[in-house]
């Protein structure tokens, strides 16, 4: 084939002579790549594989290792930023180029900058939050007004993080028994997918957002590595669109995430948020049982005073009809004695009359005995019937008096009574107790009266109060009434 002779090296005698350039030409240096894989194997060596990227695009890539010898570099690297060496981190390390016959090119890595890491995560936060103040999206989200109670709460967290069973311990085990609605939105809170599947859960959440009154981010307590993933600008801009408030508890005890600066409220840990909710409801409902005190002390102060009131009003018309009785009694028996007195003084005078025309009479003439008689007959017919006349108009005329001060002494009494008992029965009816005994009720919603349909949701629970006993029951049905309340 070829004529002349052709001088050649084994491939392992190439390659010793590569690794051999390499090792000369070679030193230690400080180079910044991103990790994109890392394994460990069952004797303790790292191996790692390295790129650099320029708008996302992959320019560089070759593996790297950590011999197990120099394990103590990842150990100080854990104890600085606490968290292990992870897919998707930036790292500053000290390294050279290592070339091995069967194994091939990598870098020998001895010596990693935990503190280039932290800035570099440091860096990218605050750029984030300079490009969501630039859009206005920094404060967006807590310009929504958080609801008094936050009873209906949306949560995006893992459900097997501490964090959300702290988180929901805390809320359940609440010492004033109030009663809190949760639904969990699962997602991952560490890792590479972290982010995304909050994202994602957020998506969800916002679909369904008019069940809810707020929205809680929860985390357990955490390194700033494994807290990067709450610095994502789309997970950020997410919670500042959402229509409804975004409470944040994340776990972290220096810095804040930027996912605490585009929240309505943040808190350090699930725990505080859980608190905070029942502090909010407890202060609500110290308002309305203040007012529902005020209010039951202001009807009883009107329920008093009014009954007072009718008390007195009852004695003075009983004491003003006994005195108006009393002087009528009192006209009618002077005008009787009057009325006496005159008939006597009348009757007396004609007597004295017609017994002086007798005995004038009598002496004159004897023989006009029996025409005089005639005519006293006559006389004292007429005298007899005006005397009965007179006696009869006048017993009538008091009589008629007298029926008409009883008549109308009556009447006024029976005014002043039925004005009472008017007065006793609205007082009466208008008593709450009184109320419930006629067959009303009132329907009570988490301690609060309802008055409109709108103000419950078919399969919750109502409270409703009776004369006698509450009743504990789920509401089935609604029908809304668009002209006012309608008993009948």
């Amino acid at each position: 084939m070829f004529n002349v002779e052709v001088t050649y090296q084994s491939l392992s005698d190439y390659l010793t002579d590569i690794r051999d350039l390499i090792q000369e030409n070679s030193d230690y240096q400080w180079i910044v790549a991103e990790i994109a894989k890392v394994n460990v194997d069952k004797t303790g060596h790292y191996w790692l594989e390295l790129v650099e990227k320029k708008d996302s695009e992959v320019i560089a890539q070759c593996k790297a290792v950590i011999w197990k010898g120099n394990s103590e570099t990842v150990q100080a690297f854990f104890l600085k930023t606490g968290t292990h060496l992870q897919p998707g981190m930036k790292i500053l390390f000290l390294g050279r180029a290592n070339f091995h016959e069967k194994h091939g090119f990598n870098l020998k890595i001895l010596q990693i900058d935990p503190s280039f890491t932290l800035g570099e995560m440091a860096l990218k936060k605050k750029e984030i939050l300079d490009r969501l103040t630039r859009e206005g999206l920094i404060d967006k989200n807590k310009l929504l007004e958080i609801p008094v109670v936050i009873q209906r709460i949306a949560i995006v967290s893992s459900k097997t993080a501490a964090g959300y069973e702290d988180f929901l311990k805390i809320l359940k085990g609440n010492a004033y028994g109030f009663i809190f609605h949760t639904f969990l939105f699962d997602a991952y809170v560490q890792g590479e997918e972290a982010a995304n599947s909050m994202i994602k859960a957020l998506k969800r959440c916002a679909r369904e957002h008019e069940k809810f009154d707020a929205v809680v981010l929860i985390r357990g307590g955490g390194s700033v590595v494994d807290l990067h993933c709450f610095n994502d600008y789309e997970l950020a801009k997410k919670i500042a669109l959402m229509p409804i408030p975004v409470l944040t508890g994340i776990g972290h005890t220096r810095d804040e995430t930027v996912a605490d600066y585009v929240a309505s409220i943040s808190f350090k840990t699930p725990s505080e948020l859980a608190k905070f909710i029942i502090d909010r409801a407890f202060d609500y409902y110290s308002r309305i049982e203040n007012i529902r005190k005020a209010l039951l002390n202001k009807i009883d102060a009107v329920l008093k005073f009014e009954s007072a009131r009718v008390t007195a009003d009852k004695d003075r018309l009983i004491s003003i009809a006994q005195n108006t009785l009393e002087r009528s009694i009192s006209k009618i028996n002077l005008i009787m004695k009057g009325l006496h007195t005159g008939v006597l003084r009348t009757v007396n005078s004609e007597r004295e009359n017609i017994f002086s025309l007798k005995q004038e009479l009598h002496r004159k003439t004897n023989m006009r005995v029996r025409g005089a008689e005639t005519s006293l007959n006559n006389i004292n017919n007429r005298l007899k019937i005006r005397g009965v006349d007179y006696f009869t108009r006048t017993k009538f005329q008091i009589k008629s008096i007298t029926d008409k001060l009883r008549n109308k002494t009556e009447s006024l009494i029976k005014l002043e009574k039925i004005h009472l008992e008017r007065l006793s029965e609205k007082v009466y009816l208008l008593s709450p107790e009184n109320v419930l005994k006629r067959g009303y009720s009132i329907a009570y919603f988490n301690g609060k009266v309802l008055k409109d349909v709108k103000e419950v949701r078919t399969g919750q629970n109502i409270q409703i109060k009776l004369y006698r006993g509450k009743i504990t029951g789920k509401v089935i049905n609604k029908e809304e009434e668009n002209d006012g309340a309608k008993l009948f």
